[in-house]
């Protein structure tokens, strides 16, 4: 591995705070917050206290755009809106709003519980000129689904409506057992550590041919419930939670009964552990974003490195975000590169149709790379903590420009 390590100056703040990266997040400190039905706290403070205002007079205000003619009634609807963004979380409207600066199109906020299936019409906030405009809107004509995890009974039925080609992202809370065995059988499938279900009769018998074993939730993220397991001596073996805390067992019973109990079978994947490279006393990852562009086909959308300290299990709880060039040889970046083309590609259809997701790598010690995981939704924001403002911008609208593509 190549690279000169950052200065202490380069990483700031960040080596001295540790961040938990949930990796369905999109946290920004500029926008509007954005969740049922594009309601903004702001406006339920000024209901409050007075009551007498209407809920649209203080959205125009709110929003910045008096002028805006909403309906005293909100019976007014809009026309329709080429490009839309579906959300079901509480979250801040994200970078949007200074990252579409210029562009003449307009963005519309929405969730689920907003949709009037009968009125073809939905609720929800339209960005447009750098303008945050509620009201009720026809139904947009492409939308970019970014909940998790999928409404799946929602987005069926807006594929009916708008036409499946029309909605892409359509599988965000991805089942990691699902996703291995497609990629087992792809071009890729060396690069994924030994990954297996299990049932309890195999555990002694995996125990036994691993020195470390990982167990991982199907369907989790952020790294909750994540454990490791190492086997000591006879009977001896290391339980290592996602934050490092160790745990030592000394009969093998207690820690099958324990992990039955915390790692059900049907739950839960049993993965090699893998002893990753260090930068400068830390564990790091590599995650890639591919995303589809407005010609409709994959690329890079961002890359970069998270840093941990070498105690912690997982490069979830980080300590800093920095590039992938400081860490990692041109050459080597091409094959992750190279190997995320191929993900992308033998996911999207399997899982039903993308427009992004994420691919994380971990290093071991002989500095061979592998998959560890593929995010369905993976959060954006941590490129903000890069500070490279052309793959900020890139990593937020490549996939705005893929529903230009949908309406070419």
């Amino acid at each position: 591995m190549e690279g000169k390590p950052p200065s202490p100056e380069g990483l700031g703040e960040q080596n001295y705070r540790q961040h938990h990266d949930q990796d369905q997040s999109d946290e920004d400190d500029e926008g509007l917050l954005f969740v049922g039905h594009g309601v903004h706290p702001l406006v339920l403070g000024l209901r409050s206290c007075y009551p007498s205002w209407s809920y649209n007079m203080i959205m125009g205000m709110v929003c910045h755009d008096a002028e805006f003619p909403f309906s005293a009634g909100g019976a007014t609807v809009y026309p329709r809106v080429d490009r839309a963004l579906m959300l079901n979380k509480v979250q801040k409207v994200p970078h949007y709003r200074r990252l579409s600066g210029g562009r003449r199109w307009g963005l519309l906020f929405f969730d689920p519980g907003g949709i009037d299936w009968e009125g073809e019409t939905v609720t929800g906030l339209l960005l447009k000129d750098r303008l945050f405009r509620a009201g009720r809107f026809a139904f947009p004509r492409t939308v970019y689904n970014r909940c998790f995890p999928e409404p799946r009974d929602i987005i069926g039925k807006l594929s009916t409506t708008l036409g499946a080609e029309n909605i892409f992202n359509e599988c965000t809370h991805l089942d990691k057992l699902n996703v291995h065995q497609h990629l087992e059988a792809s071009e890729v499938g060396e690069y994924l550590p030994p990954t297996c279900q299990y049932s309890p009769e195999d555990l002694v018998g995996l125990l036994g041919r691993h020195v470390s074993l990982v167990f991982k939730p199907r369907l989790g993220h952020g790294g909750a419930k994540v454990l490791k397991v190492t086997f000591v001596t006879s009977g001896v073996y290391v339980l290592v939670t996602g934050w490092g805390w160790s745990i030592p067992i000394l009969d093998e019973r207690i820690l099958i009964a324990f992990l039955l109990a915390a790692a059900p079978p049907q739950a839960f994947i049993a993965q090699e552990y893998i002893e990753s490279a260090t930068y400068h006393g830390r564990k790091f990852d590599v995650r890639i974003v591919m995303q589809k562009n407005g010609q409709g086909r994959w690329e890079v959308g961002g890359q970069l490195s998270r840093l941990t300290a070498a105690s912690n299990l997982l490069t979830n709880h980080y300590e800093a975000i920095v590039s992938v060039q400081d860490l990692l040889s041109p050459v080597l970046i091409s094959l992750l590169q190279s190997l995320s083309f191929a993900v992308a590609k033998t996911l999207d259809g399997k899982l039903g149709r993308l427009g992004e997701l994420g691919v994380d790598y971990l290093l071991d010690t002989a500095g061979r790379p592998w998959i560890l995981e593929v995010n369905g939704k993976p959060d954006k924001s941590l490129f903000r903590k890069l500070g490279n403002g052309n793959m900020l911008r890139r990593v937020y609208l490549n996939p705005l420009e893929y529903q230009g593509h949908l309406l070419s």
